[in-house]
């Protein structure tokens, strides 16, 4: 058994010795197969390129150096002189002549042409022409005084328009509380024919101090027009709304908000002057015309009362004059609603009341 053993393990090692240098190129993960297919190309490739520019660099030596001589230079001008200089096996350099270059011509120098970046006055008949040391045309570099103080003008004119756009006056105000209350007067006669947009003008009968502002008297307050109606249906009366738009105050108009409160010393309410509310009359009125007809009715009946033959009709002419006027009394509420208010009217020189609903900033 020891025998075979031993026998075993010496073949399992020299297999291992023979089959490991095939598994380390197929793990190998650095050569792709490409690679190792065109290793052999690559290799051929590289030694060609070497014998070419071996091959060069032998020719390139054998070759003489071409040289000029002075008198051919000044016979030939345009002729280049080339020198080959090898300092490598592997760089060239190669150096040329250049040409002459021709000098300037004399208008590049006349005094018509002036320097960059400098002003002149003068004209130049051709002003397309163009300076052949940096192709400038002439036209650039001159500036005519004219055209300078044409733009100079436009620019400061825009600047003044700029500043006049922008510019907004400072000016001090003082607070004048909601609350304050004015007696005016109204210098026109208000009426339901006003329709919204007119305007209506008060003045003041009395100062009113506060405690940075005296607002004097006579001063204008303007009201504006902004509801308006004629007497309508259901007993409603002409209406007109007034606001309170603005003043002048120190010379300046005033922006207000405000309304009036009293016309004399009755109150009024959002501001609004109403027409009569007829209602009550109306329902009177309408009750009234059975009454009448009662009266007469039972007038009649008093008539044939006193005569001997009409006593049997006497009864009738006053039970028909109860029935019509219990009538009317009962349908006068529902009638008087077809019935229209009473037209507004209020003649200049009334007083009233105006106060403020919003502070107003009074300028000064």
């Amino acid at each position: 058994m020891k025998k075979y053993l031993k026998k075993f393990v010496l073949l399992s090692i020299v297999c291992m010795l023979f089959v490991t240098p095939v598994f380390s190129l197929d793990l190998d993960s650095t050569v792709n197969d490409n690679q190792r297919k065109n290793y052999s190309k690559t290799q051929k490739k590289a030694a060609a390129v070497q014998q070419q520019t071996q091959e060069k660099q032998q020719s390139q030596v054998t070759k003489p150096v071409q040289t000029v001589t002075k008198r051919e230079e000044q016979n030939i001008k345009p002729t280049v002189e080339i020198k080959q200089v090898i300092e490598e096996p592997k760089k060239t350099v190669i150096k040329q002549d250049l040409p002459t270059v021709p000098s300037l011509p004399a208008k590049a120098t006349s005094p018509t042409v002036v320097k960059i970046n400098k002003q002149y006055s003068g004209k130049v008949p051709n002003e397309n022409a163009i300076i052949p040391c940096n192709d400038i045309k002439v036209s650039d570099l001159i500036i005519d005084t004219n055209v300078v103080k044409a733009k100079t003008a436009k620019a400061t004119s825009s600047k003044q328009k700029r500043t006049t756009a922008y510019s907004t006056s400072k000016y001090r105000t003082v607070k004048l509380a909601r609350g304050t209350q004015f007696r005016a007067i109204c210098q026109t006669k208000i009426t339901d024919y006003l329709r919204e947009g007119n305007t209506v003008v008060f003045t003041t009968t009395q100062q009113v101090r506060t405690p940075y502002l005296t607002i004097p008297q006579n001063t204008k307050l303007t009201a504006r027009v902004v509801d308006a109606h004629e007497p309508q249906m259901s007993c409603n009366g002409g209406l007109v709304g007034l606001r309170i738009v603005s003043a002048n105050i120190n010379g300046y108009n005033q922006t207000l908000k405000g309304g009036i409160i009293k016309i004399k010393t009755d109150n009024i309410y959002f501001s609004n002057l109403k027409g009569e509310h007829t209602y009550w009359k109306t329902t009177c009125k309408k009750a009234k015309w059975g009454q009448n007809i009662f009266s007469k009715w039972s007038r009649t009946s008093r008539e044939l009362a006193n005569n001997g033959a009409g006593v049997i009709i006497a009864p009738f002419p006053y039970i028909g004059g109860c029935i019509l006027s219990a009538a009317s009394t009962i349908s006068s509420p529902v009638t008087a609603l077809l019935g229209k208010g009473g037209h507004l009217s209020i003649p200049a020189k009334t007083a009233f009341t105006i106060k403020l609903y919003d502070d107003a900033y009074i300028r000064y």
